[in-house]
């Protein structure tokens, strides 16, 4: 029986020692598979949503693992916005090509990064933001590096074979929160301002179905929405295209009257009208002018108090969730006026005021000037500096949206980010339009993968 006892301890010994080995090999893979360095980068200018030329960039990593992007760009853009470098050779598509762009990526870009461990995104990042050398991304161009920032996640994401949203939560996050909740929609059902070439001047007219559980729920009764819509526009007679975005562009006497629309189109087809929330996206910057604000609600342009009271007057009575950059870009004293003499039901959100900067982000967190801001990558040019301003975004409690721009391509990323983050609200326009409708897929794809996961 003792030497039984001898046997088994030795036997015992040498299996917990191959036992420990074998975990450290296969530990010792798995690291070496997150671990892949960036080996090449190609780029190639394509046509977005507009008809305009954006950039397509695939990051190729050691071991085979690609992630490809296509960024968006804006039709109504905010003046802190990081550069985009277009070519300005007015015999290639008037001056908007970005083959200046697709050489930086292809040259000085690729030159940088190669060798880098695709798995540090901050470091990715900044040998980008140290390469370029400017605040505002004048030299290489924010397009082209965002295009490079986000095609190197999605390369990660396939070389872990995880999802991306997970990829972006545990591996560059850091998050150890297992619980993904997908973002309230902020759909564009009526589309104005810059989107649109005969319209309203508000710029979008959005509804939230908050009063439903699931995202898959929202996005029918948004369908059903949009049905009914068109239907009340047809029965009106009212000269109509699709904006932009894939919102009516409905031609309507005053911006209010797009609300009522709205609450008729919701009515008829008696859809649960509290599970609803509507919204807007002033975009004031572009109806404010050297008299004032001049809007098709007043017959003459008006001074600042006047407007303001307007808009605070139509927040109350249409019970708006939210308004998205309703006073033009620098006026800190208008917004904060807002976000004090508002509801607190009703969110202030900024989008040409923040630009997804932390820097202006922590001004008008210090004066107290949204309640809500709006995440566009494309306006500051990396993944990492993206979620940094996420990050002192929640930490100072304000609610954050996840948005597209109008020059759209079938890129996905901004779902898996929104999902990634567990953002309030994402915008992604109307599912009438292709480029719109492959993101709400998307989201229905994410849901479906989360339900079905075991955490």
């Amino acid at each position: 029986m003792k030497y039984i006892n001898k046997d088994f301890k030795y036997c015992l010994g040498v299996f917990l020692r191959s036992f420990s080995y074998t975990c450290k090999m296969f530990a010792l893979a798995a690291k070496i598979k997150l671990m892949a360095r960036i080996e090449n980068i190609k780029s190639e200018e394509i046509i977005d949503s507009r008809g305009v030329p954006t950039l397509k960039t695939s990051v190729f990593l050691q071991g085979g693992a690609i992630g490809e992007t296509s960024v968006p760009s804006g039709t109504s853009t905010g003046a802190h916005e990081a550069y985009e470098l277009r070519d300005r050779d007015p015999k290639h598509y008037s001056g908007l090509g970005v083959q200046k762009a697709v050489a930086n990526i292809q040259g000085v870009i690729l030159q940088s990064v190669r060798g880098l461990e695709a798995s540090d995104q901050k470091r990715v990042d900044k040998s980008l933001i140290e390469l370029d050398g400017t605040e505002k991304k004048m030299r290489l161009g924010a397009n082209a590096m965002l295009s490079v920032s986000l095609a190197n996640a999605v390369a990660q994401a396939n070389n872990q074979q995880i999802p991306l949203y997970r990829h972006i939560r545990k591996n560059i996050l850091n998050d150890p929160n297992k619980v993904f909740d997908l973002p309230l929609l902020m759909a564009n059902v009526i589309e104005g301002g810059q989107h649109v070439t005969h319209g309203l001047d508000f710029q979008e007219f959005l509804v939230l179905p908050k009063g439903f559980r699931f995202f898959s729920e929202g996005y029918t009764n948004i369908k059903k929405l949009i049905d009914s819509l068109r239907e009340k526009i047809k029965q009106k007679r009212l000269n109509h295209s699709l904006g932009m975005e894939g919102g009516f562009a409905a031609h309507l006497r005053k911006n209010t009257d797009a609300i009522e629309l709205i609450e008729a189109a919701i009515d008829e087809v008696k859809l649960y009208k509290e599970g609803f929330g509507f919204g807007l996206d002033i975009a004031a910057t572009n109806i404010f002018g050297k008299s004032g604000y001049q809007t098709q609600d007043f017959t003459q342009a008006v001074g600042k108090d006047e407007y303001l009271d307007f808009v605070e007057k139509i927040s109350k009575k249409y019970k708006l969730y939210s308004i998205e950059d309703p006073v033009v870009d620098d006026d800190w004293d208008g917004w904060s006026r807002l976000t004090k003499h508002l509801s607190p039901e009703t969110l202030v959100i900024g989008d040409d005021l923040t630009t997804t900067n932390t820097a202006r982000l922590e001004i008008a967190i210090s004066r107290k000037s949204v309640t809500g801001v709006v995440i566009k990558p494309n306006q500051i040019g990396t993944l990492s500096e993206t979620l940094n301003f996420i990050t002192v975004a929640k930490q100072a409690g304000l609610k954050t949206a996840v948005s597209h721009r109008s020059g759209e391509t079938d890129d996905t990323f901004i779902c898996d980010l929104a999902v990634a983050i567990n953002a309030d609200h994402i915008k992604i326009g109307s599912p009438l339009k292709k480029e719109r409708k492959v993101k709400y897929d998307r989201l229905l794809e994410i849901e479906r993968e989360i339900a079905g996961a075991n955490y």
